[in-house]
């Protein structure tokens, strides 16, 4: 995160159980989230963000926000279930 030029980081998490997955910038000219460190897909699409959290610190928890649009007011956000899913290569078969 040191080597990054943002200013705002964004946390993905895994679902709305709130489950630290990843750590994303937003590229404000392409839309798209850029993995920085933690697993997840390597770049996700603004249109892709499933839900998107603020974090409450008087509370110590993510509160879902009514829009699905990111902005610096968002914290956090989670992707649907097939996204998590990524293709397992195999043996070749003969």
């Amino acid at each position: 995160m040191e080597k990054s030029s943002a200013s705002h980081f964004l946390i993905l998490l895994r679902d709305s159980n709130c489950q630290f997955r990843a750590i994303y910038t937003l590229d404000g000219q392409s839309e798209e989230l850029h993995r920085l460190c933690g697993v997840g897909p390597r770049v996700v699409s603004s249109s892709a963000v499933e839900a998107i959290y603020k974090y409450s610190s008087d509370r110590k928890q993510f509160n879902t926000l009514p829009s699905h649009t990111l902005s610096m007011s968002v914290d956090a956000f989670t992707i649907p279930a097939h996204l998590w899913h990524t293709k397992k290569h195999g043996t070749p078969k003969k």
